[in-house]
């Protein structure tokens, strides 16, 4: 009996010891992340860090607080954010409070929250449209600046402002490196406008994550800069999309060199209209405002002032060849001679890998077997406007890590709630390897759930 009773007691001594030991070690890492010590002091069984990136499962995640990382679990009794079902809705990098106790050997997550994007309330934080047309007007090296275009990428190749440089903020984790070093550069961010949340989502990062000092969100966006007259790029990468994808007619490509430069080396599918008259170009121009427009030259600055006379004419959707025809062949894009079109013949057609309105409604009410409709929106987004009947929600930000969770045999058809997102979700799932197209168009959400799509 004696030889029993101090068995019992040196497993209780060294279970003990055990749970000293586990809360000096856990004592020992930092709760508070430096750049939540601003607002959070460090107190009881409390963390403010980062989620680490692609470390959540329906059990499991890692929060990395300054240079320490904690393996968290979580189960049925953790409190979630409000209309959150797991952790893998949250994306990597996002900024999480976790309150937690030790049990059975783990530190177990029993409440966890999340800080939502910033937006645009704080005059502080904006720079308006006059001011960025100033800014970008001076060498980003002497007046130390950076212009992060925070949309996805096919939405950067496919048109930007002039030096501006891409940094997803769907796909952060990805991209980050490209952010200066100095902490006081100046970020202006933009994407898509008034109701695009990619701006204010990327702001918290920027400021309270990593720590920038100088972040400004130009909150007009591309539609607000499209209004200005003001230049926006094409990457070349967009350009061969179109050209191995999509139809010869559905845009039309403009040589602005001379006629002889032109005939001895040019892009394929283009016409030569010699941008020493933009009157001439103007007048070939198809009736079509909305038509596809993308205009290369030797120098930026003559492609840029065809652009311009294109646009105060009412031509929504003109752009710049960033680099021109040398740039196209520095990717080692093919070029060819003599072979220029000698007339427009422009046809409007969808973007290769979209989907029209008309047949997404028609996959929604039809459900086939060979499809999947992924809405890529956030749980709160669905729970508050509504969902389209047969839909399986994935939150964009979490795709690079949850894509196969979708099957490889069947078509992918996304959408989110105005068509940003589902292009980016597009990008992602076409590195893994997926069949999919996704819809670029608006939902108007009624009260009953129930809702009208408006194509873009």
């Amino acid at each position: 009996m004696k030889k029993s009773l101090n068995l019992i007691l040196i497993s209780a001594l060294a279970a003990a010891t055990l749970s000293i030991n586990a809360g000096t070690a856990l004592a020992a890492k930092a709760q508070v992340a430096p750049t939540c010590t601003g607002c959070h002091k460090a107190e009881g069984n409390t963390l403010w860090g980062f989620l680490k990136g692609g470390s959540q499962t329906d059990t499991s995640f890692q929060v990395q607080v300054d240079n320490d990382v904690w393996d968290l679990s979580y189960g049925k009794d953790t409190k979630l954010a409000k209309n959150l079902t797991t952790i893998k809705e949250l994306a990597n990098g996002k900024i999480v409070m976790v309150k937690y106790k030790e049990e059975g050997g783990k530190t177990v997550a029993t409440e966890v929250s999340y800080k939502t994007p910033r937006g645009y309330s704080s005059p502080d934080t904006v720079i308006e449209v006059d001011d960025l047309i100033a800014l970008l007007k001076k060498d980003p090296k002497a007046a130390n600046y950076m212009l992060l275009d925070v949309r996805g990428i096919s939405n950067f190749e496919e048109a930007h402002l002039p030096g501006a440089v891409a940094v997803p903020n769907y796909r952060f984790d990805k991209y980050k490196d490209r952010l200066p070093k100095d902490k006081n550069t100046q970020l202006v961010t933009y994407c898509n406008g008034y109701g695009c949340g990619m701006s204010p989502g990327i702001f918290r990062v920027l400021t309270e994550g990593l720590g920038y000092t100088n972040v400004k969100m130009f909150s007009g966006g591309t539609p607000t800069w499209s209004t200005t007259g003001q230049p926006m790029y094409t990457e070349p990468e967009f350009l061969k999309y179109l050209q191995d994808n999509g139809k010869p007619d559905s845009y039309v490509l403009v040589d602005l060199r001379s006629p002889e430069q032109a005939a001895k080396e040019h892009i394929p599918n283009a016409i030569n209209l010699p941008g020493a008259d933009p009157k001439a170009v103007f007048e070939a121009m198809p009736s079509d405002k909305k038509a596809r427009i993308i205009l290369y030259a030797d120098s930026m600055d003559e492609a840029n002032k065809v652009s311009r006379a294109l646009k105060v004419n009412n031509f929504t959707a003109v752009s710049t060849l960033n680099g021109g025809c040398a740039a196209w062949k520095a990717k080692g894009y093919p070029v060819v001679s003599n072979a220029l079109r000698t007339e427009i013949t422009y046809k409007a057609e969808l973007l290769p890998g979209r989907i029209s309105v008309d047949e997404f409604k028609k996959v929604v009410a039809e459900q086939p077997t060979d499809k999947i409709l992924l809405d890529v929106r956030r749980p709160d987004e669905r729970a508050k406007k509504g969902k389209v009947a047969g839909t399986i929600n994935i939150p964009v930000d979490t795709l690079d890590w949850r894509w196969s969770e979708l099957p490889k045999d069947k078509e992918i058809i996304i959408h989110c709630q105005d068509g940003p997102r589902a292009s980016v979700a597009f990008d992602v799932l076409k590195e893994h390897g997926l069949k999919v197209r996704s819809l670029f168009a608006s939902f108007n959400w009624n009260k009953d759930g129930s809702y009208e799509i408006k194509e873009k």
